[in-house]
């Protein structure tokens, strides 16, 4: 008898708690109702959206945008509702599909686009490349490519060395310039970098004279390394000759002057050379006949001995 009551009572719980969720989820739709109807009370407008993603810099066309119902009191600032108002217009910035149209998004029909992409304080300047020095057409709009240069020093011996002078630098825009050649118009490519005003100035000497090379960068990529360039020698791994090591000559000094002595015998005079530790170092000369005297003689180191 005790089981009956308990599924019983087991099915009373189930029933209040599924009650309860029912309850709950009708509260839940009633109020999404309730916040309807009040916005149809305050009213709707036509805004401006756009049916697909619309990329930074295009101009806009008719089929790009389409009208969308929008609450009045919560439309975004400087929201468009006139499609011939916009369409021709240029994309400032990316605008993504069902995303408003607002008016700080779009550019005057005549107005040109490079100028509102340039950040404070930064200059757009171009140069000229070809297939090599722009990495093969690769470079495009808002790559990240590093400004490598070649050519002489400027130091006495006029050495070529190659060196990257700018790194991690901005790519605004890639198209082509036209200039005279032969007395003919030549379209030129060139790439529009985003540099500081220093930079610039390094960037306009490096043009000079040889085009300068762009080396493409990951965008994953925004470490600034440091080089020291590398010159035509240290490139073909010229090493300098060392001069010839100097020859250390030792100096000898002079022997000193051997002892004189000269024996008389008689009439007679022979002489002989002695080293100065008393060792014979010459033998003795043939006698000459010397005057009869009583006197010795003794020339400076040289002695006299009677015999």
């Amino acid at each position: 008898m005790r089981r009956p009551g308990i599924i019983f009572l087991f099915a009373i719980v189930i029933g209040a708690l599924l009650s309860a969720l029912v309850y709950g989820n009708l509260k839940s739709q009633r109020a999404e109702l309730e916040a309807a109807r009040e916005a149809m009370n305050r009213g709707t407008v036509e805004v401006l959206v756009a049916s697909e993603e619309i990329p930074i810099g295009s101009r806009i066309t008719a089929n790009q945008v389409r009208a969308a119902r929008w609450p009045a009191d919560i439309q975004p600032e400087g929201a468009q509702h006139d499609t011939s108002a916009i369409v021709g217009r240029i994309a400032r910035t990316g605008i993504d599909k069902n995303q408003p149209v607002v008016e700080s998004q779009l550019v005057n029909e005549g107005a040109g686009l490079l100028p509102l992409l340039i950040t404070d304080g930064m200059r757009a300047i171009s140069v000229k490349v070809d297939d090599v020095t722009g990495v093969s057409g690769f470079i495009t709009p808002n790559s990240r490519v590093d400004v490598l240069v070649a050519g002489s020093d400027g130091g006495p011996a006029g050495e070529q060395k190659s060196k990257v002078i700018l790194q991690n630098v901005k790519v605004l825009a890639t198209g082509k310039s036209v200039e005279q050649k032969d007395d003919k118009p030549v379209e030129v490519p060139t790439v529009t970098l985003l540099v500081s005003p220093g930079d610039g100035e390094k960037l306009t000497l490096a043009t000079r004279t040889d085009p300068v090379r762009l080396a493409l960068r990951s965008y994953r990529d925004d470490e600034y390394v440091t080089t020291s360039g590398v010159s035509t020698r240290a490139l073909y791994g010229y090493v300098p000759e060392s001069p010839p090591a100097a020859v250390k000559v030792k100096a000898h000094k002079p022997p000193p002057p051997p002892w004189i002595v000269d024996v008389l015998l008689g009439s007679k005079v022979v002489r002989q050379e002695f080293e100065p530790g008393g060792h014979e170092r010459a033998r003795m000369q043939e006698p000459e006949v010397m005057p009869d005297t009583s006197e010795s003689r003794n020339h400076g180191p040289e002695e006299t001995v009677g015999g």
